[in-house]
């Protein structure tokens, strides 16, 4: 996304606006109604989920687009010169090459098709029941074997198969009922593999690292496991390496790599992959095998002959690798946030280039999140950030490993980013830093942040993190600059992330959820950031995860993931023995959708949802719907306000600005 004009710029009155004079809450009609000036695109790029090499092109599936899109980026040209819309499906995160042709997963399609054949032309193959497909691989009779995460599934993440014969798909085993997702498949003549673990609400017992073999004619599954391996959240990848090598790798702290011996499955060699979370996209060539990590952008090389491991490469700087391919002499590879990269083997020189540059068909991504303020509007993608320059009307792509999931902009015009998964706290400063920079880091396992809020009292970033792999989550504190957070696992107890967090009167408010569908939620409480301690405590009155919480006054208002507005009266909180209660409560649902986010703009209360932007009555907390929004977020409508008090948010995918 090179720097551009928005595509519209128009000053409206906003959608819905006049049907919101009479909509729900206290008459609007003293107001004016609002005005929306469409900015374009939040975030239009080609993030991307998979890449597979077949005959010199390097085929590669987006990521958060709509629809779903396969591109082919021709190594020799350096163009994209071939593209394909799938019907269904948001990631297409599973992807293998066979016979001439690609075979696809995709996920956000647990009804409908989400596998696919595409050579040439895009064929549905069928439907993994319930599933979001992570991982596809074909074996050499041409079946097609595909896992994924099931929510909900009492068996787990199953095993299926694709017949080329009967054109059905299966269940082969679901050998892990207590794994959260199936994240890697690989096949041979004689086996299936499946590799399970609970990167994704994990915790609680949930199924570490397991590897099973399946016998393709007996159905017998066997546990295989290399013991190194059992101890890290989840199998990454599973890639068959010639007849006689199976590699294997895990998210882990360190990540691992294993390598057996598909005819007996006996461990051959294993070894932890130094300062890598996950490690995946292994190729090989006689006694080298190359691998990339999902973090850090490191292009690793094993010696078989020697178990010599050493960095041969960082392609992209701090790029997550979706996918690796070999050409002859050269490596190919992809960065999330829309890049390609070769590497000439003989002389292990890199050339990188922009998808959209190359001729990719891009889009407007879901949104992360929204930051305002300085005159620039910031939207966080997958492996990015869109800078609107609102004076120049220009747009600029800031690179940022992995998913910014929220922001904020400080006095100063300072941009400070919480950064899924596992990137930590990174900052933006416009005028210094050419593009953002990590500035502390958090535990591994704290990889989720999900809201960061500034704390002027303090001078604190306070930020409410979740964690995927144990569940629970953290209440962190950070003074910019510093380098080192103060990290609070678990405050509101063990199961409850942390997803929101609200500054006020010399506290910090914080509330709870949980990534589970039973366990505790839905607790309040009121913190001391300086000190780090807990002051007052509220369990079980709202019957809910919280979603959003701001203070105005005396009174702490808060909005549940379900859709429901509350407010605690915070008089008092500062003392010991304070005993707090939910003093109101207003249902938002015919307004609302879920995850509602509050915004406290001076006197006034802002919420917004994907489907409304709306004002709350500090007293009754009577809704006024202001603008209809049918908004496009990948985890919840997000809001934010510049110096002028001009709010911005997204209406579909489209940036809008809304004078209120």
């Amino acid at each position: 996304m090179s720097a551009s004009s928005p595509s519209r710029r128009r000053l409206l009155i906003g959608g819905g606006a006049a049907a919101a004079l009479t909509a729900l809450g206290s008459p609007a009609a003293a107001r004016p109604a609002p005005t929306v000036t469409e900015l374009g695109p939040g975030n239009a790029d080609f993030p991307l989920m998979s890449a597979t090499l077949l005959r010199g092109t390097l085929w590669i599936g987006s990521r958060n687009l709509s629809p779903a899109r396969v591109v082919g980026y021709e190594l020799a040209s350096g163009r994209v010169t071939a593209s394909a819309v799938l019907p269904t499906g948001n990631f297409v995160q599973g992807s293998a090459a066979f016979g001439g042709a690609l075979y696809l997963g995709v996920t956000d399609a647990p009804q409908a098709a989400n596998l696919y054949r595409y050579d040439g032309t895009v064929t549905a193959l069928g439907s993994v029941p319930g599933a979001d497909v992570r991982d596809v691989a074909v074996a050499p009779d041409g079946t097609v074997y595909a896992t994924g995460r099931q929510k909900g599934r009492a068996a787990g993440p199953g095993l299926y198969a694709w017949s080329p014969a009967t054109g059905a798909v299966t269940e082969v085993a679901s050998p892990a009922p207590g794994a959260t997702q199936g994240r890697a498949v690989a096949a041979t003549a004689t086996h299936a593999y499946l590799g399970v673990g609970s990167n994704l609400a994990g915790g609680g017992g949930a199924t570490r690292a397991t590897l099973f073999a399946v016998d393709r004619r007996t159905g017998a599954v066997a546990d295989i496991t290399p013991p190194e391996l059992r101890d890290d959240v989840i199998i990454r990848r599973v890639t068959v390496l010639g007849d006689d090598l199976l590699a294997v790798s895990t998210e882990g702290q360190p990540a691992h790599v294993a390598l057996l011996d598909p005819a007996d499955h006996r461990v051959l060699r294993s070894f932890p992959v130094p300062g890598c979370k996950s490690v995946t996209n292994f190729q090989r060539q006689g006694d080298t095998v190359w691998f990339t990590s999902t973090e850090h952008g490191v292009l690793w090389r094993l010696s078989l002959a020697t178990g010599a491991l050493e960095q041969l490469a960082v392609p992209v700087p701090d790029g997550n690798s979706w996918g690796l391919g070999r050409d002859g002499g050269t490596l190919a590879g992809v960065t999330e946030g829309g890049t390609v990269w070769t590497l000439d083997l003989a002389t292990n020189a890199v050339t990188t280039r922009d998808l959209i540059e190359a001729g990719a068909p891009g889009g407007a991504q879901l949104g992360m999140s929204v930051a305002a303020g300085g005159g620039r509007v910031y939207v966080g993608g997958n492996g990015s950030l869109a800078l609107h320059d609102l004076a120049a009307g220009t747009v600029r792509k800031l690179p940022v490993p992995g998913e910014a999931k929220d922001t904020v902009v400080l006095d100063d015009g300072t941009l400070y980013l919480g950064v899924y998964s596992s990137q930590g706290i990174w900052r933006y400063r416009p005028g210094s830093d050419a593009v953002p920079v990590r500035e502390a880091a958090l535990p591994q396992e704290q990889n989720r942040p999900q809201v960061v809020r500034w704390d002027g009292d303090s001078g604190l970033l306070l930020l409410g993190v979740q964690a995927d792999t144990t569940g629970g989550g953290s209440f962190v504190t950070y003074r910019p600059g510093s380098g080192t957070p103060a990290v609070h696992v678990d405050p509101l107890g063990p199961g409850q992330l942390v997803r929101a967090v609200a500054a006020g009167r010399g506290q910090a408010f914080l509330g709870g959820d949980n990534a589970k569908a039973t366990g505790p939620r839905g607790t309040l409480a009121g913190w001391d950031p300086v000190a780090g301690r807990e002051l007052w405590r509220l369990d079980g009155a709202l019957g809910a995860g919280v979603s959003s919480l701001a203070v105005h006054g005396h009174t702490l208002y808060g909005l549940t993931v379900d859709g429901w507005a509350f407010t605690v009266d915070l008089r008092g909180s500062g003392r010991p023995g304070f005993v707090p209660a939910v003093a109101r409560r207003t249902d938002l649902r015919a307004v609302s959708a879920a995850n509602p986010r509050l915004l406290a703009l001076g006197g006034t209360l802002y919420g917004v949802s994907e489907r409304t932007l709306f004002r709350l009555d500090r007293d009754s907390l009577a809704p006024t719907v202001l603008v209809r929004l049918d908004a496009e977020w990948y985890s919840g409508a997000r809001l934010a306000a510049d110096e002028d008090g001009t709010l911005y948010t997204l209406r579909g995918r489209e940036l809008i600005a809304v004078r209120p």
